[in-house]
């Protein structure tokens, strides 16, 4: 039983594009709902996950219909324009988290014609067979960011050269990683009395070095 208080426990997020989602069975939803956010997960059921989910549309009857990624179990709550459901997502996508353990699928998640954001929590192991099991479906075809919680990591940050550490302990203090962000570039700039162009660059490359050691340390 892994100590969850102790346990390395870090945020990823990953962005999905339309044109990279868009032959995952889960985008033909976007064809009955305007928006689908997740909530929360409940279990895991024949492989699948069980999940409550906000969705948003513009005729209830969507509801009702069948949806070959996604099976409405209860409509727990409703207006005419939005409702919360109990689903059982089946998609590729859920399935690969529901075959994980000590990986979640936390807030913000969501997918809407913009695209499929999703925030995972989760062990280092367990993160990174989930990116395996993402890059096996989609490819390199999608974007991975990180969250404030990995971030401020100390090996992660020891990692870094001096001043993309500095820029990027500041933006993390500020809240520039946190959903929603609460701070620009601009304000971190200011801060540290230095150009916002500066600060975008250190931010990137302190990005990159951080995902590409957190995907190839095993």
């Amino acid at each position: 039983m892994i100590d969850m208080a102790s346990a390395d426990l870090r945020y990823m997020q990953i962005t999905i594009m339309p044109e990279a989602g868009g032959r995952l069975p889960g985008w033909a939803l976007m064809r009955s709902f305007s928006n689908i956010e997740f909530l929360s997960h409940i279990n895991t059921e024949e492989g699948n996950m069980r999940c409550l989910l906000r969705v948003e549309y513009e005729d209830e009857r969507v509801l009702s219909q069948d949806h070959s990624s996604l099976e409405v179990l209860e409509v727990i709550e409703k207006s005419s324009n939005a409702a919360l459901l109990e689903v059982v997502a089946k998609g590729p996508l859920p399935r690969i988290f529901a075959a994980l353990e000590h990986v979640w699928w936390v807030t913000p998640t969501f997918l809407s014609q913009a695209g499929f954001t999703v925030t995972i929590r989760g062990t280092r192991e367990a993160l990174s067979a989930a990116r395996k099991g993402i890059s096996d479906l989609l490819g390199e075809a999608y974007k991975m960011k990180l969250g404030a919680q990995s971030a401020h990591t100390s090996n992660f940050l020891e990692l870094l050269p001096e001043k993309q550490r500095n820029v990027l302990d500041e933006a993390i203090k500020m809240g520039y990683y946190d959903r929603p962000r609460r701070c620009t570039q601009r304000a971190i700039a200011e801060a540290l009395n230095i150009k916002q162009a500066t600060v975008s660059e250190h931010l990137q490359s302190a990005e990159s070095a951080i995902i590409h050691s957190f995907v190839n340390d095993h």
